[in-house]
């Protein structure tokens, strides 16, 4: 009798043992799965850290290459630095390209509006809180500074990031995406090189005359012979917002690559080394997805 007892407590025991076994062995696929995991993370990781270093270094020979190159790369340029186990792909080009949301003319900024699709009157509109905004921001304790008063007016209170004037100068946003690849804060100038800008920015000082503007892109592929020929081209009320000054900053685009593993692109506005800045100086930085 006990023995017949014995057989089903042994078969319970195996069954037990059985499932123990089962389940130490999940246990063990799954630690294993999550350690491959955590060192792909790792990896990854340090890829992306690695990636930024470089980006910042091509930040740096940016500056470089654009205050110590010929007129031509003083404009803009593009370079790739090849390493063992990485490579960096750069293009850049002047900030003067852009118009300038601090610097630039209330009157060109509404003319921008106006080009990238903007009612007339919203346009007119944007101008006129441009020019309130910086008044306001001119204004010391008493008010407006009287014309001939002694005392400076106090500091104008710049606008650090160019999505700022979706509030400040109360821009819909659809139109603000429309506008934003021809705006900057780097330029620091009031005026725009018609040499290098988009076509959105010539069809703005063009005053959005479509035909003008397409025989401008056109005649500019084929060069000017100097700079007043390529201003004549353009309404004498916007003549005054185009120039060719030195630039203070640069765009670059810069992609990198680790390996085959690993890509990553950023979009960087660089200013470059002078007088009292002995190395390039990062104004922006911004990883871009692609």
């Amino acid at each position: 009798m006990t023995a017949v007892d014995s057989h089903p407590r042994r078969g319970a025991a195996l069954v037990i043992v059985l499932l123990f076994a089962a389940l130490i062995t999940m246990l063990a696929a799954t630690a294993a799965r999550s350690g491959l995991s955590a060192a792909s993370a790792s990896a990854a990781f340090v890829d992306l850290m690695r990636a930024d270093e470089l980006a910042r270094a091509a930040a740096d020979l940016v500056g470089v290459a654009a205050s110590t190159g010929g007129p031509s790369a003083r404009r803009g340029g593009s370079f790739v630095a090849r390493l063992e186990t990485a490579e960096l792909s750069v293009d850049y080009l002047s900030e003067t390209a852009r118009i300038d949301i601090n610097a630039a003319a209330p009157a060109l900024l509404g003319q921008l509006f106006a080009a990238a699709a903007a009612e007339p009157g919203l346009a007119t509109d944007i101008a006129e809180r441009v020019e309130r905004t910086r008044r306001s921001s001119q204004a010391g304790p008493d008010g407006p500074r009287r014309a001939g008063a002694a005392s400076p007016p106090a500091p104008s209170v710049l606008l650090e990031r160019v999505e700022q004037i979706v509030e400040a100068w109360e821009i819909p946003n659809e139109l603000y995406r429309a506008a934003r690849p021809a705006l900057t804060v780097g330029s620091r100038s009031a005026k725009v090189d018609p040499t290098l800008a988009s076509r959105l920015v010539i069809l703005a000082l063009m005053n959005a005359d479509q035909e003008r503007t397409d025989e401008f892109m056109e005649r500019r592929t084929r060069g000017f012979t100097s700079t007043d020929e390529a201003l004549a081209q353009f309404p004498e009320t916007s003549r005054t917002f185009a120039g060719f000054g030195p630039p203070r900053a640069y765009r670059a685009s810069i992609q990198v690559s680790i390996g085959r593993r690993f890509l990553r692109h950023y979009e960087v506005v660089v200013a470059p080394p002078n007088g009292n800045q002995r190395a390039a100086r990062i104004v922006s930085w911004q990883p871009v997805v692609r």
